[in-house]
């Protein structure tokens, strides 16, 4: 089997691949290669390798398809737990710059002693990425001082260099802490990364359709993600902006402004995944007992949601309607 992954044979479930790493080693990939390939940073793959993060269900499946995986086997990998529940190998580098500028030491001189590229320097001084320890000591004799020094240094400067990510936005620190390069994600949301780049300054507002998509690559829920991009509330929130026809979109955006899953949805009403995914794309519509469910779920009025159902249409229409 790939990777050595062991099976037993009488028992239920996905077979367990050891560690995500010896199957990617097995076939012959860097974790660079894989993390492109996937569309995540190298540092977010390394960590899920480590179990330190759990990706969302779609890279979960874009891992599978690269590592040559089923998608249940590489779910079952994540599944198992945690592998170093209480262990960070990296540290922040905000200080890094005020530390290199005070023993007049440029970044190339870093980078070169480290051996990786001037742009990871500066991406561990802005946040955006976390200084591996294991290059603490060939980063203390670039900078002329003791570990011990500057470890100090380091955890000393988490608390205050705070604001030094926030006036990147927190649009970009909600990307940065799901492993997207802003590339990845303005290719994702079909925008050029100029336009990406306004939305994490705040210059500009992102319409509320890219705001759902980056709820849902972040992992966050949509009113946190709308918070970030100072968006204030969609229309959908209030029963008294409802129109007949609007319940799939209603039930999306209640849905994702509460941080909640299709599965968690499906469980709280007692059907399926695929049943309430055709509820938010117009498929099907919820019974009268699943509404009232919903209604409790997301502490609406009774019989509110009725107010969003659109009458059903003669045959002949909904024939006609389809076929455009």
């Amino acid at each position: 089997m790939t990777g050595g992954e062991s099976r037993d044979p009488d028992g239920p479930g996905a077979a367990v691949p050891p560690s995500l790493r010896a199957v990617r080693l097995a076939l012959g990939l860097s974790s660079r290669a894989v993390a492109e390939q996937v569309g995540v940073t190298t540092a977010c793959l390394l960590r899920w390798e480590r179990r330190q993060r759990t990706p969302s269900p779609e890279l979960v499946a874009a891992l599978a398809g690269v590592l040559r995986l089923p998608v249940e086997q590489a779910a079952a990998f994540f599944a198992e737990g945690t592998e170093h529940p209480l262990m960070d190998d990296t540290m922040p580098g905000y200080a890094l710059r005020a530390l290199r500028k005070d023993r007049r030491v440029p970044p190339r001189s870093i980078a070169e002693a480290l051996r990786v590229t001037v742009q990871t320097v500066y991406n561990w001084e802005r946040g955006g990425s976390r200084l591996p320890v294991r290059l603490l000591e060939p980063l203390a004799r670039c900078l002329g001082m003791g570990i011990e020094e500057l470890v100090k240094a380091l955890r000393a400067a988490r608390r205050d260099t705070r604001t030094v990510v926030r006036l990147r936005g927190e649009l970009a620190s909600l990307r940065d802490t799901a492993g997207f390069s802003q590339a990845r994600v303005a290719d994702l949301l079909g925008v050029s990364r100029t336009t990406l780049r306004r939305w994490e300054r705040g210059e500009v507002v992102p319409p509320w359709q890219a705001i759902r998509l980056m709820a849902t690559l972040y992992q966050a829920p949509l009113a946190v993600v709308a918070a970030a991009a100072k968006a204030g509330k969609p229309r959908f929130l209030d029963p008294e902006n409802w129109l007949p026809g609007d319940l799939p979109e209603v039930l999306r955006v209640l849905r994702q402004w509460n941080g909640l899953t299709q599965a968690q949805v499906a469980e709280h009403c007692g059907t399926s995944t695929a049943t309430v995914r055709g509820w938010e794309r117009a498929r099907q519509r919820p019974r009268p007992s699943q509404c009232h469910r919903l209604e409790r779920l997301y502490r609406l009025p009774h019989d509110s949601l009725l107010r969003a159902y659109l009458a059903a249409a003669p045959t002949s229409d909904r024939v006609k309607r389809d076929a455009c």
